[in-house]
Order: structure tokens, then sequence, then C-alpha cells
């Protein structure tokens, strides 16, 4: 018996990264599973290998900034799964175009200065617009029924500490107050909203990091070593599954004890 047997759980930017690992490892628990990602591509494959281990799963490819298309997308899934029990809402990028850290900027303590409104808006328009869309239709779907509910939404040690970018590191803690306030909205109705903070895991987000400072990173962290997505993902599945079912409105930071408190 799997820990989401009878669950339908969508994984946003699940086309790689951590959303594949969740999705896989949801997908393996029992859950039937949506890929979501703007990458078509990227989404019909992770849902492929699902599919090849064993699991159910189906793609979805849209703009999680896009309320029609979230709209259209939870159609879609009512009609092949049914209602979606459980959301990771996992979509995010740690730059945008125009926000001040391409060619010809100075990025660092300076990007505030050369960041755009359109860079800084897309950040928030792909984190936070995205989270809140998606949290909404699921919640519109089971919020008046029987059916139990888990929210989890992927932040970021930017957002507990202020590191990064200034639009990413926003838009992370800004997932945090937003999934704070769905927990007290949404428990009488036995639906429950929590947060993973990751830390620097090695996924495609970090591969353009320069190997010197992921060393420094290294042997700062008291675990002496970067995250592997595996580490996130069973962060995520104890948020998704039964077991934490007395746990709303919490954090939970897998770092290696690179940030503490």
């Amino acid at each position: 018996m799997g820990r989401l047997d009878g669950k339908v759980a969508l994984v946003t930017g699940g086309g790689g990264g951590l959303g594949t690992a969740i999705s896989t490892l949801f997908a393996s628990e029992g859950a039937k599973v949506v890929v979501q990602d703007l990458n078509e591509s990227a989404a019909a494959a992770t849902a492929d290998q699902v599919v090849a281990n064993g699991g159910e799963a189906m793609s979805a490819a849209c703009d999680v900034s896009d309320s029609k298309a979230i709209e259209a997308m939870f159609a879609d899934i009512d009609a092949r799964f049914g209602p979606v029990t459980v959301l990771v809402n996992n979509a995010g990028v740690d730059s945008t175009p125009g926000d001040g850290s391409g060619e010809g900027n100075t990025g660092g303590d300076r990007q505030i200065v050369d960041m755009s409104d359109d860079g800084w808006q897309r950040m928030l328009d792909i984190h936070l617009n995205g989270a809140f869309y998606c949290t909404r239709a699921m919640l519109s779907r089971i919020i008046d029924t029987d059916l139990k509910g888990s929210v989890v939404c992927m932040s970021s040690i930017a957002g507990l500490a202020g590191w990064g970018p200034v639009h990413y590191a926003t838009a992370k803690a800004g997932l945090l107050g937003f999934m704070r306030a769905m927990a007290r909205f949404c428990a009488p109705h036995g639906i429950r909203a929590n947060a993973v903070c990751p830390g620097v895991i090695d996924t495609p987000m970090v591969a353009g990091v320069d190997a010197a400072m992921i060393e420094g990173l290294k042997m700062i962290t008291p675990a002496g070593r970067i995250g592997v997505p595996n580490d996130i993902a069973y962060a995520a599945l104890y948020l998704a599954s039964d077991e934490s079912d007395f746990v709303t409105g919490e954090t939970i930071t897998p770092n290696g004890g690179l940030v503490i408190g």
C-alpha cells in the first residue's frame, strides 16, 4: 500500500529537477500524478517516466501565471483523474528577462538598480500568481466536499534568509506568507498548507553556478554536501501524505544545516 494511494497530485514545474523527483516519487507511492510544465516536451518526458515505472500520469503544458490556462488544465484533470487533492506549487525560476543579471548589467549588489519593472513582475507572476491560481482552482473543487487536501509550496532558504537575487528572495518569502494564510483559512475544511524550503540542491538551476562557489557552500554546510532532489521529494511526500495530518502552516527546510532557525 502506497502512502499516496487514492490521491490525485498536481506537481507544477514537474518537467525537471525537483519536479521530476517529486512526480516520480509520488507516483511510486500510489498517486495519480499530473506533471505540469511550461516546456511541453519536459512535462511529457516526466509523465512518460512515471508510466514506464508502472505509475499513472498525464502531462499538462501551460504557463502557471495564466489563470485561464490553469482553469483549462484543471478541467482536463477533472475529466481524466478527478479532483486534485495534492498540489505541489513547485514551478519557479531564478532569473527573468530584464532582471539586471544579464550581459551589460553589474548584477550582485547592483542588481536591484538595473532591474526592470518586467523583470521584477515576471518573477512574482510565476511564483506567487502561479501558486495562487493553482491553489484557487484546487480549492474551488474540493473545499465544499468531504475530500481532504494538501498544498505544498516550494519556497527556499532564500525566502528565509534573504539570500540570492532580490526578486527571487522576495517571491520565495511571499510563498511562505501565502502558505501560512492558507493554512489558517483551509484547516476547518480539512485542507492543509505547508512549505518546503530547500537549500542548495543539485538541479539544473544550480548547474551554472561556479564550481568554486559550490565547493565553498559545501565547506560552510555542516552536512558537508549540497542536496540531491530526493532530499526534497521525501520532505514533500511527508507533507502530502496523511502521516502529516496534524501538520499545517509549517516549514520544512532540508538544507544540511546551512540555515538553522
